[in-house]
Protein backbone atom coordinates (compact mmCIF):
# COMPACT_ATOMS: atom_id res chain seq x y z
CA UNK A 1 0.00 0.00 0.00
CA UNK A 2 1.34 3.45 -0.95
CA UNK A 3 1.86 5.77 2.06
CA UNK A 4 -0.57 8.75 1.92
CA UNK A 5 2.29 11.30 1.95
CA UNK A 6 4.04 9.60 -0.97
CA UNK A 7 0.76 9.45 -2.89
CA UNK A 8 0.21 13.19 -2.37
CA UNK A 9 3.74 13.94 -3.59
CA UNK A 10 3.06 11.84 -6.70
CA UNK A 11 -0.24 13.63 -7.33
CA UNK A 12 1.51 17.00 -6.98
CA UNK A 13 4.06 15.91 -9.61
CA UNK A 14 1.22 14.91 -11.95
CA UNK A 15 -0.48 18.23 -11.22
CA UNK A 16 2.73 20.08 -12.16
CA UNK A 17 2.87 18.33 -15.55
CA UNK A 18 -0.82 18.93 -16.29
CA UNK A 19 -0.50 22.62 -15.38
CA UNK A 20 2.58 23.08 -17.56
CA UNK A 21 1.34 21.24 -20.66
CA UNK A 22 -2.23 22.47 -20.25
CA UNK A 23 -1.04 26.08 -20.21
CA UNK A 24 1.01 25.49 -23.37
CA UNK A 25 -2.02 24.03 -25.16
CA UNK A 26 -4.20 26.88 -23.95
CA UNK A 27 -1.89 29.72 -24.99
CA UNK A 28 -1.36 28.40 -28.54
CA UNK A 29 -5.08 27.78 -29.06
CA UNK A 30 -6.17 31.04 -27.42
CA UNK A 31 -3.66 32.99 -29.51
CA UNK A 32 -5.03 31.43 -32.71
CA UNK A 33 -8.64 32.17 -31.67
CA UNK A 34 -7.71 35.80 -30.88
CA UNK A 35 -5.92 36.11 -34.21
CA UNK A 36 -8.97 34.81 -36.11
CA UNK A 37 -11.28 37.37 -34.53
CA UNK A 38 -8.97 40.19 -35.60
CA UNK A 39 -6.71 40.81 -32.60
CA UNK A 40 -3.23 41.89 -33.71
CA UNK A 41 -0.15 39.77 -33.05
CA UNK A 42 1.31 42.64 -31.02
CA UNK A 43 -1.62 42.81 -28.59
CA UNK A 44 -1.72 39.01 -28.32
CA UNK A 45 1.99 38.81 -27.60
CA UNK A 46 1.99 41.55 -24.97
CA UNK A 47 -1.23 40.69 -23.10
CA UNK A 48 -2.46 37.16 -23.78
CA UNK A 49 0.88 35.52 -22.98
CA UNK A 50 1.01 36.99 -19.45
CA UNK A 51 -2.70 36.31 -18.96
CA UNK A 52 -2.40 32.68 -20.01
CA UNK A 53 0.74 32.01 -17.97
CA UNK A 54 -1.16 33.14 -14.85
CA UNK A 55 -4.05 30.79 -15.63
CA UNK A 56 -2.67 28.07 -13.28
CA UNK A 57 -2.40 30.60 -10.42
CA UNK A 58 -5.94 31.77 -11.15
CA UNK A 59 -7.46 28.28 -11.17
CA UNK A 60 -5.46 27.03 -8.16
CA UNK A 61 -6.23 30.08 -5.99
CA UNK A 62 -9.90 30.09 -7.03
CA UNK A 63 -10.25 26.40 -6.11
CA UNK A 64 -8.44 26.93 -2.81
CA UNK A 65 -10.66 29.90 -1.96
CA UNK A 66 -13.80 27.91 -2.80
CA UNK A 67 -12.55 25.09 -0.54
CA UNK A 68 -12.07 27.56 2.31
CA UNK A 69 -8.26 27.41 2.17
CA UNK A 70 -7.54 31.12 1.97
CA UNK A 71 -3.95 30.56 3.09
CA UNK A 72 -3.23 28.54 -0.05
CA UNK A 73 -5.18 30.98 -2.25
CA UNK A 74 -3.24 34.06 -1.11
CA UNK A 75 -0.01 32.16 -0.52
CA UNK A 76 -0.06 30.90 -4.10
CA UNK A 77 -0.37 34.43 -5.56
CA UNK A 78 2.21 35.98 -3.23
CA UNK A 79 4.55 33.00 -3.55
CA UNK A 80 4.23 33.03 -7.34
CA UNK A 81 5.34 36.66 -7.42
CA UNK A 82 8.37 35.77 -5.31
CA UNK A 83 9.11 32.67 -7.40
CA UNK A 84 8.77 34.57 -10.67
CA UNK A 85 11.32 37.20 -9.68
CA UNK A 86 13.70 35.42 -7.30
CA UNK A 87 13.81 31.95 -8.89
CA UNK A 88 12.72 32.28 -12.54
CA UNK A 89 14.13 35.69 -13.42
CA UNK A 90 17.12 35.06 -11.14
CA UNK A 91 17.91 31.82 -13.00
CA UNK A 92 17.57 33.54 -16.39
CA UNK A 93 19.84 36.37 -15.22
CA UNK A 94 22.51 33.87 -14.21
CA UNK A 95 22.27 32.08 -17.56
CA UNK A 96 22.49 35.35 -19.49
CA UNK A 97 22.27 38.98 -18.40
CA UNK A 98 19.44 41.16 -19.69
CA UNK A 99 19.30 44.56 -21.31
CA UNK A 100 15.99 46.18 -20.42
CA UNK A 101 14.21 48.93 -22.34
CA UNK A 102 13.38 51.97 -20.11
CA UNK A 103 9.77 51.73 -21.32
CA UNK A 104 9.45 48.26 -19.75
CA UNK A 105 10.19 49.75 -16.33
CA UNK A 106 7.78 52.61 -16.92
CA UNK A 107 4.92 50.45 -18.23
CA UNK A 108 5.18 47.28 -16.13
CA UNK A 109 7.39 48.11 -13.14
CA UNK A 110 5.51 51.10 -11.75
CA UNK A 111 2.17 49.34 -12.26
CA UNK A 112 3.42 46.24 -10.42
CA UNK A 113 4.77 48.16 -7.44
CA UNK A 114 1.55 50.21 -7.22
CA UNK A 115 -0.76 47.19 -7.16
CA UNK A 116 1.51 45.38 -4.66
CA UNK A 117 1.26 48.34 -2.28
CA UNK A 118 -2.52 48.46 -2.81
CA UNK A 119 -2.64 44.74 -1.98
CA UNK A 120 -0.75 45.39 1.27
CA UNK A 121 -3.27 48.09 2.19
CA UNK A 122 -6.17 45.68 1.65
CA UNK A 123 -4.40 42.73 3.29
CA UNK A 124 -4.05 44.43 6.68
CA UNK A 125 -7.68 43.74 7.56
CA UNK A 126 -8.30 40.81 5.23
CA UNK A 127 -9.42 41.16 1.62
CA UNK A 128 -13.19 41.55 1.31
CA UNK A 129 -15.43 40.84 -1.68
CA UNK A 130 -15.78 44.58 -2.32
CA UNK A 131 -12.00 44.92 -2.43
CA UNK A 132 -11.92 41.91 -4.75
CA UNK A 133 -14.30 43.70 -7.13
CA UNK A 134 -12.09 46.80 -6.96
CA UNK A 135 -8.99 44.76 -7.83
CA UNK A 136 -10.80 43.15 -10.78
CA UNK A 137 -11.98 46.57 -11.99
CA UNK A 138 -8.41 47.87 -11.90
CA UNK A 139 -7.33 44.75 -13.79
CA UNK A 140 -9.82 45.42 -16.60
CA UNK A 141 -8.65 49.04 -16.82
CA UNK A 142 -5.01 47.96 -16.84
CA UNK A 143 -5.64 45.50 -19.68
CA UNK A 144 -7.36 48.21 -21.75
CA UNK A 145 -4.51 50.67 -21.18
CA UNK A 146 -1.89 48.01 -21.95
CA UNK A 147 -3.52 47.05 -25.24
CA UNK A 148 -3.79 50.68 -26.40
CA UNK A 149 -0.34 51.92 -25.41
CA UNK A 150 2.39 52.65 -27.92
CA UNK A 151 5.20 50.11 -27.94
CA UNK A 152 8.84 50.22 -28.95
CA UNK A 153 9.86 48.78 -32.30
CA UNK A 154 11.82 46.08 -30.51
CA UNK A 155 8.79 45.02 -28.46
CA UNK A 156 6.65 44.97 -31.58
CA UNK A 157 9.19 42.84 -33.41
CA UNK A 158 9.57 40.37 -30.52
CA UNK A 159 5.83 40.08 -29.86
CA UNK A 160 4.85 39.56 -33.50
CA UNK A 161 7.62 37.02 -34.06
CA UNK A 162 6.50 35.15 -30.95
CA UNK A 163 2.95 34.88 -32.30
CA UNK A 164 4.00 34.03 -35.85
CA UNK A 165 5.70 30.95 -34.46
CA UNK A 166 2.25 29.53 -33.63
CA UNK A 167 1.07 27.39 -36.57
CA UNK A 168 -2.32 27.92 -38.23
CA UNK A 169 -4.51 24.84 -37.67
CA UNK A 170 -8.03 23.74 -38.65
CA UNK A 171 -10.78 25.13 -36.40
CA UNK A 172 -11.62 21.74 -34.85
CA UNK A 173 -7.98 21.25 -33.86
CA UNK A 174 -7.81 24.72 -32.33
CA UNK A 175 -10.96 24.17 -30.26
CA UNK A 176 -9.79 20.70 -29.25
CA UNK A 177 -6.46 22.10 -28.11
CA UNK A 178 -8.24 24.86 -26.20
CA UNK A 179 -10.54 22.42 -24.39
CA UNK A 180 -7.71 20.00 -23.60
CA UNK A 181 -5.63 22.89 -22.26
CA UNK A 182 -8.37 24.22 -20.00
CA UNK A 183 -9.29 20.73 -18.74
CA UNK A 184 -5.63 19.90 -18.02
CA UNK A 185 -5.13 23.13 -16.06
CA UNK A 186 -8.28 22.54 -13.99
CA UNK A 187 -7.42 18.90 -13.23
CA UNK A 188 -3.78 19.76 -12.48
CA UNK A 189 -4.77 22.61 -10.18
CA UNK A 190 -7.25 20.40 -8.33
CA UNK A 191 -4.62 17.70 -7.77
CA UNK A 192 -2.11 20.31 -6.64
CA UNK A 193 -4.43 22.10 -4.21
CA UNK A 194 -5.95 18.96 -2.66
CA UNK A 195 -2.56 17.29 -2.22
CA UNK A 196 -1.05 20.49 -0.80
CA UNK A 197 -3.83 20.69 1.81
CA UNK A 198 -3.16 17.06 2.78
CA UNK A 199 0.59 17.62 3.07
CA UNK A 200 0.09 20.77 5.17
CA UNK A 201 -2.08 18.76 7.57
CA UNK A 202 0.35 15.82 7.67
CA UNK A 203 3.42 17.97 8.34
CA UNK A 204 1.53 20.33 10.66
CA UNK A 205 2.68 23.39 8.72
CA UNK A 206 0.68 26.45 7.71
CA UNK A 207 -1.32 26.19 4.50
CA UNK A 208 0.12 29.56 3.51
CA UNK A 209 3.64 28.07 3.66
CA UNK A 210 2.65 25.23 1.32
CA UNK A 211 0.79 27.67 -0.94
CA UNK A 212 3.72 30.08 -1.10
CA UNK A 213 6.26 27.37 -1.96
CA UNK A 214 5.06 24.08 -3.45
CA UNK A 215 1.83 25.35 -5.03
CA UNK A 216 3.45 28.60 -6.18
CA UNK A 217 6.34 26.74 -7.81
CA UNK A 218 3.96 24.47 -9.69
CA UNK A 219 1.73 27.28 -10.94
CA UNK A 220 4.80 29.31 -12.00
CA UNK A 221 6.09 26.64 -14.39
CA UNK A 222 4.46 28.28 -17.47
CA UNK A 223 6.23 31.58 -16.68
CA UNK A 224 9.49 29.63 -16.40
CA UNK A 225 8.92 27.98 -19.78
CA UNK A 226 8.03 31.29 -21.49
CA UNK A 227 11.01 33.10 -19.93
CA UNK A 228 13.49 30.38 -20.92
CA UNK A 229 12.17 30.26 -24.48
CA UNK A 230 12.25 34.05 -24.76
CA UNK A 231 15.80 34.09 -23.39
CA UNK A 232 16.92 31.42 -25.87
CA UNK A 233 15.45 33.37 -28.79
CA UNK A 234 16.82 36.73 -27.53
CA UNK A 235 13.36 38.17 -26.74
CA UNK A 236 14.54 39.90 -23.56
CA UNK A 237 11.67 42.39 -23.40
CA UNK A 238 9.04 39.64 -23.61
CA UNK A 239 10.87 37.68 -20.89
CA UNK A 240 11.07 40.57 -18.40
CA UNK A 241 7.70 42.01 -19.41
CA UNK A 242 6.07 38.59 -18.97
CA UNK A 243 7.33 38.31 -15.38
CA UNK A 244 6.32 41.84 -14.42
CA UNK A 245 2.98 41.51 -16.20
CA UNK A 246 2.24 38.11 -14.67
CA UNK A 247 2.99 39.43 -11.17
CA UNK A 248 0.63 42.36 -11.72
CA UNK A 249 -2.07 39.94 -12.92
CA UNK A 250 -1.56 37.80 -9.80
CA UNK A 251 -2.29 40.76 -7.53
CA UNK A 252 -5.31 41.97 -9.52
CA UNK A 253 -6.90 39.03 -11.39
CA UNK A 254 -5.97 36.10 -9.13
CA UNK A 255 -6.42 37.77 -5.73
CA UNK A 256 -9.45 39.77 -6.91
CA UNK A 257 -11.41 36.76 -8.13
CA UNK A 258 -10.38 34.60 -5.15
CA UNK A 259 -11.68 37.29 -2.78
CA UNK A 260 -14.90 37.41 -4.77
CA UNK A 261 -15.40 33.67 -4.09
CA UNK A 262 -14.62 33.99 -0.38
CA UNK A 263 -13.17 36.87 1.69
CA UNK A 264 -9.46 36.21 2.27
CA UNK A 265 -7.70 36.32 5.63
CA UNK A 266 -3.89 36.46 5.88
CA UNK A 267 -2.08 34.62 8.68
CA UNK A 268 1.02 35.97 10.44
CA UNK A 269 3.40 34.08 8.14
CA UNK A 270 1.90 35.78 5.09
CA UNK A 271 1.38 39.21 6.60
CA UNK A 272 4.70 39.61 8.40
CA UNK A 273 7.09 37.59 6.22
CA UNK A 274 5.96 36.51 2.75
CA UNK A 275 4.24 39.76 1.76
CA UNK A 276 7.21 41.93 2.93
CA UNK A 277 9.56 39.63 0.98
CA UNK A 278 7.39 40.08 -2.13
CA UNK A 279 7.45 43.87 -1.78
CA UNK A 280 11.18 43.85 -1.03
CA UNK A 281 12.26 41.81 -4.06
CA UNK A 282 9.91 43.79 -6.32
CA UNK A 283 11.59 47.03 -5.23
CA UNK A 284 15.02 45.38 -5.53
CA UNK A 285 14.25 44.26 -9.10
CA UNK A 286 13.16 47.77 -10.09
CA UNK A 287 16.37 49.18 -8.56
CA UNK A 288 18.45 46.62 -10.50
CA UNK A 289 16.66 47.58 -13.73
CA UNK A 290 16.98 51.31 -13.07
CA UNK A 291 20.77 51.13 -12.55
CA UNK A 292 21.90 51.07 -16.16
CA UNK A 293 18.81 49.24 -17.48
CA UNK A 294 20.63 45.93 -17.22
CA UNK A 295 20.08 42.80 -15.16
CA UNK A 296 23.43 41.21 -14.37
CA UNK A 297 24.45 37.67 -13.42
CA UNK A 298 25.61 38.70 -9.94
CA UNK A 299 22.18 40.22 -9.31
CA UNK A 300 20.62 36.92 -10.39
CA UNK A 301 22.73 35.15 -7.76
CA UNK A 302 21.37 37.57 -5.13
CA UNK A 303 17.82 36.63 -6.13
CA UNK A 304 18.53 32.89 -5.93
CA UNK A 305 20.02 33.28 -2.44
CA UNK A 306 16.93 35.24 -1.35
CA UNK A 307 14.68 32.50 -2.77
CA UNK A 308 16.53 29.73 -0.90
CA UNK A 309 16.30 31.68 2.38
CA UNK A 310 12.60 32.31 1.68
CA UNK A 311 11.96 28.56 1.29
CA UNK A 312 13.85 27.71 4.48
CA UNK A 313 12.06 30.36 6.57
CA UNK A 314 8.62 29.08 5.52
CA UNK A 315 9.29 25.68 7.10
CA UNK A 316 11.59 26.47 10.02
Amino acid sequence: MIPPMLLDVGLIAIGFVLLWKGSEYFVTAAAEVARRIGVSDLVIGLTLVSLSTTLPEFVASTMASYAGSGGIAVGNAVGSNITNIAFILGTCMILEGYKVEPLVLKRYGIALLSVCLLFVLFAMGGITRIEGVLLLSIFVGYMIILSREKHTRREMREATKEMRGIPVEPSWKVMGRLLIGVASVFIGARLLVDSAINIAASLNVLESAIGSTIVALGTSLPEFAVSLRALRENYEQISVGNILGANTFNMLWVIGFSALINPLELDRNLLYFNVPVMIGITILLLIFIRTGYQLKRKEGIVFIIIYILFLIKNYY
